[in-house]
């Protein structure tokens, strides 16, 4: 699905590469989380996948081809939903297809199936400061999947949920993955977050980025949270913990 070759990039303003000859692979409808200490570069990897930041070397491939020349390669889902407050969530989530120029009865149409998919249909004529904040972030995931993308990029989506809300968003955006059959990459700090929702784990544990560490989550899907006090996950959480808490200077 996605494959990075070699890739470097380096900031104007650093005099040194945040990555690296960074090379890995995220294969079809897989869901991994790519985990560091801030500032890092993980969001870096996002900008360089959906086309934000141009590589200084190396290759970004999407099924074989080179990522720049695939049309609606990545949707991309940031930590704020970025809804416009002065539009419906119906004229907001039509905004990607207003862009494409898709027909206007045709965006009517896709906007009633995908609020019916995501379970808020009757929230289409309301706005932005009628939703809680996690039936924004179900708008947000909507509205990424009206992109088209195969590949979808959520750059921790939950990280500004209370924790019982931010558990069901877990819960939810599982099912929504199996669903649609989408390959997802998700960037978090919460290690437990992590390895609820992931097949793998990408850890940064350096920067220069050189390389990711890929950990392999031993859970089956659909996930239980009765399985996170199993003693193999413990052991990933707790050399996840501690390999985080090397890299971080206080």
């Amino acid at each position: 699905m996605l494959e990075f070759q070699h890739v470097t990039f380096q900031y104007d303003s650093e005099d040194f590469n945040i990555i690296d000859d960074l090379s890995f692979t995220v294969e079809p409808e897989e869901f991994i989380s790519i985990i560091g200490i801030s500032g890092c570069g993980k969001s870096t990897i996002f900008k360089l996948t959906n086309g934000l930041l141009k590589r200084k070397s190396g290759n970004i491939l999407l099924n074989g081809q080179d990522i720049a020349s695939v049309k609606h390669a990545a949707g991309y889902m940031p930590q704020k939903d970025l809804l416009f407050p002065w539009r419906t969530i119906e004229k907001n989530l039509c905004l990607p297809m207003e862009i494409a120029k898709v027909p206007q009865s045709e965006q009517t149409q896709r906007v009633s199936d995908i609020l019916k998919e995501v379970g808020l249909s009757d929230y289409a004529a309301k706005y932005p400061k009628d939703l809680s904040g996690g039936m924004r972030q179900r708008i947000s995931f909507a509205r990424t999947l009206l992109t088209d993308a195969d590949l979808l990029l959520l750059d921790e989506p939950f990280s500004a949920l209370d924790a019982l809300t931010r558990i069901s968003m877990q819960e939810w955006l599982l099912k929504q993955w199996q669903h649609f059959h989408k390959t997802i990459m998700f960037i978090t700090h919460d290690v437990e977050e992590a390895i609820f929702m992931s097949s793998k784990i990408y850890l940064v544990k350096q920067t220069p980025i050189h390389e990711l560490e890929v950990l392999k989550v031993p859970m089956d899907y659909p996930r239980n949270r009765n399985d996170m006090g199993r003693p193999e996950i413990v052991e990933l959480k707790e050399y996840l913990i501690d390999q985080l808490r090397k890299q971080v200077i206080i």
